[in-house]
């Protein structure tokens, strides 16, 4: 069975758009979901996972892909 991943409380979506409400950063911040360093964090993993900048940077590719997905809304 798969499970859907939650976005963060600070990812709000209107419409076809996503929107990140940067006012507390603290929502950004936690344990890297692959590597498991505490560092400000995005959703790029491979599943949609929280992770550091340090593991986006293994597969830019991929992390340019997550970020895209973000920004027209089509990610998770």
């Amino acid at each position: 069975m798969v499970t859907k991943r939650h976005q963060p409380k600070s990812f709000e979506r209107r419409g076809d758009a996503r929107i990140i409400d940067r006012s507390d950063i603290s929502h950004f911040f936690g344990k890297c979901e692959l590597c498991g360093k505490e560092d400000e964090l995005r959703p790029y993993g491979p599943n949609h996972e929280n992770i550091c900048f340090k593991c986006g940077m293994k597969s830019k590719e991929l992390t340019k892909k997550r970020f895209t997905e973000m920004l027209k809304g089509t990610g998770h």
